[in-house]
């Protein structure tokens, strides 16, 4: 979930970009694109918030002979 959100901020960094060096005329997809982001941005912290609980399964760590896996 992490990657996701990081990946989307750098999306929407470059969505700046292209503002800022007038790659694009119209800017209505420009808008479109960050005004879906901000949605896309809460959903994906709602759903990392969800499952960030102690209910969560978790694995004992493996034993391995003499502290090396192989």
């Amino acid at each position: 979930m992490r990657i996701a959100i990081r990946s989307l901020l750098e999306t929407v960094a470059s969505l700046h970009l292209v503002k800022r060096r007038d790659y694009l005329d119209d800017r209505t997809p420009l808008r479109d694109a960050y005004r879906e982001s901000e949605t896309l941005f809460a959903k994906l912290q709602a759903f990392r918030s969800s499952l960030d609980t102690d209910s969560t399964v978790r694995e004992e760590p493996p034993e391995y002979d003499r502290g090396v896996p192989f």
